[in-house]
């Protein structure tokens, strides 16, 4: 995905860590991606009279689902994380 945009992203790749940028640099990367996928699709699939804007709107693309897990959520995730890593064993 990088090489399509940027000849040699390595040296973005590393400024983005170093500044500690790269998980936004990442989440607006994954956007424009979905972004112009969603465009390709829109062209070449849909018939109806909507707008790009509009067509995405009734998608729901946008819409962010803003959920936090509580404290006790938290701690029965780890703890059933850390249940599986016991019970692994490798082969």
């Amino acid at each position: 995905m990088l090489f399509k945009r940027y000849a040699s992203p390595f040296l973005l790749v590393d400024q983005m860590i170093l500044t500690g940028n790269f998980a936004v640099f990442v989440a607006k990367l994954v956007e424009l991606d979905t972004d112009e996928k969603l465009w390709q699709f829109f062209l070449h699939k849909v018939d109806e009279e909507k707008s790009f804007n509009d067509w995405k709107a009734s998608l729901g693309v946008d819409q962010q689902a803003e959920t936090q897990m509580s404290n006790d959520e938290i701690k029965a995730t780890v703890q059933s994380s850390f249940s599986i890593l016991n019970g692994y064993e490798p082969t």
